[in-house]
């Protein structure tokens, strides 16, 4: 299995999703690892698996802020995408070391993007997704500020979308997060085999403590907001949004909780906001707030945020892009707001009617179990065997590169 972000801790961006998609593997499967991360990374990774029989290899992908600065502008002037910023010499040569090492039934890759790489002859790939990149970059050009801003995007979505439809290619099979995402590539390369295999939630570890009432008036953002979509939602909320519910809800209070707040985000800060940072367990933080706000217009894939909080029993007031791909219905499991003035009107009755907070979250609970990672990881396990069996004989997908 091939990583592009280490797969532990499962605590910021694509490693949530790779945990979950190891954890699950190794139920069913030997496996080897192979991934992007430094020395300290491999080190945690040990101690959470410390099975000998789990072969482990990762590759330093850390360089310095000028040297990527300058790679940057490389990738421009030779017309790559940033996303080639994954290509390191040593991961290939690891690669085909692996590959020449013993005979694997198939070989997993944690996004497409890794199709930069000469990848295995001769076994099934399977590609994963968590966005169609090109996509969310497109949108991020649509929705962006600044105009720099918007120009950039708008080149990364052109070279990505190239890129990307390429790589897809190259593999027996690709994973997408949602049905949305999988149409949008089957239309783009239709010789290619797809399925969803949705982003799941750990139910056993996200279960509201008992007797833990919410505190009045607190609202909830998440996720790690050095990332551009987070960033520019949230600053859209504060500017746009918070002001009308502040009008009509004076006590409401917004926790931005998240690893890597820019300058900008942490200059939010004051007495109904809070930005917190980096956070150990953002478990207490849910449950602490009456309403999960997710005022994104710039995204793919699915939110594992609205995940959370729907297994937490959060509501979630949300834009239509913020949960899109997920099971939910508009009144009955979200509340959805697609301009600033319905977006805080639905906040302010969720705040202001214990009654709909309840039946938001008993519908939103239900919708969570669906998305179950044991649920997932028996997506995940039948479409490993549906390219086995094109590939090999039934019964022998025992490992997993």
């Amino acid at each position: 299995m091939a990583f592009h972000a280490p797969p532990y801790p499962p605590d910021i961006g694509p490693s949530r999703r790779n945990y979950h998609v190891l954890v699950e593997t190794l139920k069913r499967h030997d496996v080897t690892v192979l991934s992007l991360g430094s020395g300290a990374d491999r080190g945690v990774f040990l101690e959470r698996f410390g099975d000998p029989g789990l072969h482990s290899v990762f590759v330093p992908n850390l360089r310095g802020a000028a040297v990527n600065a300058a790679r940057c502008g490389w990738y421009l002037a030779t017309a790559r995408s940033d996303f080639y910023r994954l290509h390191r010499r040593a991961f290939q040569r690891a690669l085909d070391e692996l590959a020449g090492s013993r005979a694997f039934d198939l070989a997993y890759f944690s996004t497409t993007m890794l199709g930069c790489y000469r990848l295995p002859a001769r076994m099934p790939l399977v590609g994963d997704t968590h966005n169609i990149e090109h996509d969310n970059l497109a949108r991020a050009a649509r929705e962006s500020r600044e105009p720099w801003r918007r120009a950039f995007y708008r080149t990364q979505a052109s070279l990505t979308r190239r890129e990307e439809l390429a790589y897809a290619s190259r593999f027996s099979i690709v994973c997408t997060t949602s049905e949305r995402d999988r149409r949008l590539l089957a239309a783009l390369v239709p010789h290619v085999a797809t399925a969803v295999v949705p982003n799941g939630i750990d139910l056993d570890k996200y279960r509201r403590p008992l007797l833990t009432p919410p505190e009045p008036g607190t609202m909830i953002f998440t996720g790690l907001m050095s990332y551009y979509p987070n960033h520019h939602g949230v600053l859209r909320f504060v500017e746009r949004v918070l002001p009308r519910i502040l009008d009509r809800v004076p006590h409401a209070r917004l926790t931005i909780v998240g690893a890597s707040p820019p300058a900008a985000i942490r200059a939010l800060a004051s007495p109904h906001v809070e930005v917190t940072g980096r956070v150990p367990d953002v478990r207490p933080y849910y449950a602490r707030a009456e309403v999960c706000v997710i005022p994104l217009a710039i995204g793919g894939g699915t939110r594992v945020k609205a995940l959370e909080a729907m297994a937490m029993g959060v509501p979630i007031v949300s834009t239509p892009l913020g949960c899109e791909g997920l099971d939910v219905r508009d009144g009955r499991s979200v509340l959805i707001g697609g301009t600033d003035e319905a977006f805080a009107d639905a906040v302010v009755r969720v705040l202001t009617r214990p009654a709909l907070r309840g039946a938001l979250v008993a519908e939103a609970m239900a919708v969570a179990e669906e998305y179950d990672w044991r649920r997932v990881g028996l997506a995940l396990e039948a479409v490993f065997r549906r390219v086995a069996r094109r590939a090999v004989p039934a019964g022998s997908c025992a490992a997993t590169a």
